[in-house]
């Protein structure tokens, strides 16, 4: 599927991706940082899934700098599992130490 950005760059994702997904395709800090996202100006929760031509405006938060795991259940592109996973087990190590 293909969504925009809303300054109007297209991002390619696979079918079912979330905001999530599009946040990462984005950049990794922006994934890390989501809160919440709207989908042609409407709140959406972060496990909707977007549907093809849809402008997807992520908002964030400056102060959150890790990802929530449990979005691990419903992520579907390789590059948000990845960096979700990694920022994960460095919270974990972290919390070892």
């Amino acid at each position: 599927i293909f969504a925009f950005t809303p300054q109007g760059d297209i991002i390619e994702l696979p079918e079912e991706a979330t905001p999530v997904d599009f946040a990462y395709a984005i950049h990794s800090e922006i994934g890390n940082s989501i809160v919440a996202a709207k989908a042609d100006t409407k709140m959406v929760p972060l496990n909707y899934h977007i549907k093809n031509g849809e402008v997807i405006e992520i908002l964030t938060d400056k102060n959150r700098k890790k990802p929530n795991p449990d979005w691990l259940g419903f992520v579907k592109t390789s590059i948000a599992k990845s960096h979700i996973q990694k920022q994960t087990r460095r919270k974990e190590k972290e919390s070892a130490v």
